[in-house]
């Protein structure tokens, strides 16, 4: 359509809505966890998305949203560290800063390694999240909104 402007939600966008150093920092409070998830919740609501074929979830990923689920099933301890430490491994995994290694999946996608990293570069590259990586930032935000409402 002449004119029309697809509505795609770049990283660098949705990255600069909040103030990164303080999720880095491991500083906020609940409140403030509570509003940011629902500011990053509102802006992903906002924008179209699309299949990209290149979206992969290499090593490094998996093990962040790992260590998300893994650190907020138990909930008698230090509550208020594992969920700024959950925050933090979500963070990294939407800031995508570092590519993981594609060990696991050569044999389950039936592309060598070189394939499957220049699928990684491509993808990076657009600097677009596709609707697959908003799928996985959005139930990774559920996890923390349940765990914050089960547990204060």
């Amino acid at each position: 359509m002449f004119g029309f402007k697809n509505n795609y939600l770049y990283r660098s966008d949705f990255i600069n809505l909040v103030d990164s150093d303080k999720i880095w920092s491991k500083t906020m409070s609940i409140s403030e966890i509570k509003e940011l998830l629902n500011i990053l919740e509102e802006e992903i609501s906002k924008h179209d998305y699309e299949k990209d074929n290149n979206y992969l979830m290499n090593s490094r990923r998996v093990g962040l949203r790992k260590a998300i689920e893994e650190n907020l099933l138990i909930k008698d301890r230090d509550t208020d560290r594992y969920l700024l430490e959950s925050l933090f491994n979500f963070w990294e995994f939407v800031n995508d800063e570092y590519s993981g290694n594609f060990l696991n999946l050569p044999e389950e996608l039936g592309l060598s390694i070189q394939e499957l990293s220049n699928m990684d570069i491509e993808y990076r590259k657009k600097g677009i999240i596709s609707i697959e990586e908003k799928d996985d930032i959005l139930k990774m935000i559920e996890i923390l909104n349940n765990y914050i409402n089960e547990v204060y």
